[in-house]
């Protein structure tokens, strides 16, 4: 389901495997005294293998549980970690507690009519990358569909507003967000004595970012401030490789270069699909998770068409 890579002593990034169901990375950290988990994948089972492996290497119980936003492939395996304190946002645990989690009937059949509609795309496509991807995707999907049964959602029982520093024996770790960009509550960890960054879905590596769910402009904005104001050398993104500082101007171009991009389509007076039939510009066609540009591109064409 996963990987696990040290990135520097006592940081892991567990780095998933595309189409094993756990979706999105998380991270270790051994503070010393206490050992803390960075979000904690899509799957129950996932998570639980996660618990064992930050035990193994730390040689003590999870203690703290850091989920940096809402979206559930970085929290659904909370449940599996009943002895750790979970800390989020204050926004990322009242959008939690405010919007139920949906019926178990309604989750499963919402979660086969995007199975199928997946397929019919990937019967489509002719770009081998793209059928990769999703290929990945449908196996994800069908994964999370499996264990739907299971998952019961679990959410933060303390919370920041702006920052929380937790201190171990050996190092300290600083929660903190900027806002919204990615979502509505995106939060960070850093920490500072190794120069790592932990940023959740805010900044990844060569993967397309989900914008469905985001607010572009202050998304920008939060990158821009990101490499300005952190001093980091490794940064574990919520998708994708372990990365380094490239990851800031290679975000920043992603996401100024699609919007440029929809925003010309949309004025173009070419239909979506014209635009999509095109590919993927360069240098995007290389990235994993290719079949998001796609939702990314409708989702601002029509927020232009709108406008």
């Amino acid at each position: 389901m996963f990987r696990v890579e040290e990135v520097t002593q006592g940081v892991w990034a567990a780095i998933v495997i595309p189409g094993r169901g756990a979706v999105g990375n998380a991270s270790i950290i051994d503070l010393g005294d206490c050992t803390v988990v960075v979000d904690t994948f899509n799957l129950p089972a996932a998570a639980r293998l996660l618990r064992e492996t930050a035990e193994n290497l730390t040689g003590r119980p999870v203690k703290y549980i850091i989920n940096t936003h809402y979206h559930g492939d970085h929290h659904y395996g909370n449940q599996e970690f009943p002895g750790s304190i979970i800390l989020s946002s204050e926004l990322t645990r009242e959008v939690l507690t405010t919007h139920a989690a949906p019926a178990l009937e309604e989750w499963q059949e919402g979660l086969q009519k995007q199975i199928i509609g997946l397929q019919e795309i990937s019967n489509a496509a002719t770009d081998s990358r793209l059928q990769q991807a999703l290929a990945y995707e449908i196996s994800d999907k069908q994964a999370l569909l499996e264990a739907t049964p299971t998952i019961r959602r679990v959410t933060a029982a303390m919370t920041f507003k702006d920052s929380l520093d937790i201190h171990g024996s050996e190092r300290s770790l600083h929660l903190f967000t900027y806002g919204g960009g990615h979502t509505l509550s995106d939060a960070m960890v850093y920490v500072a004595d190794v120069q790592v960054l932990i940023a959740g879905d805010l900044v990844l590596n060569r993967f397309h970012p989900a914008m469905l769910h985001g607010f572009p402009e202050a998304w920008t904005t939060i990158v821009e401030r990101i490499g300005g104001e952190i001093d980091f050398t490794w940064l574990i993104p919520g998708h994708g490789e372990v990365a380094g500082r490239e990851s800031i101007p290679d975000m920043l171009r992603y996401l100024a270069e699609i919007q440029e991009y929809a925003a010309a389509a949309a004025r173009s007076g070419e239909s979506a699909e014209h635009w999509i039939a095109k590919g993927i510009p360069e240098p995007f066609d290389t990235w994993e998770g290719s079949h998001i540009f796609e939702w990314n591109f409708r989702w601002l064409f029509n927020t232009y068409m709108q406008s």
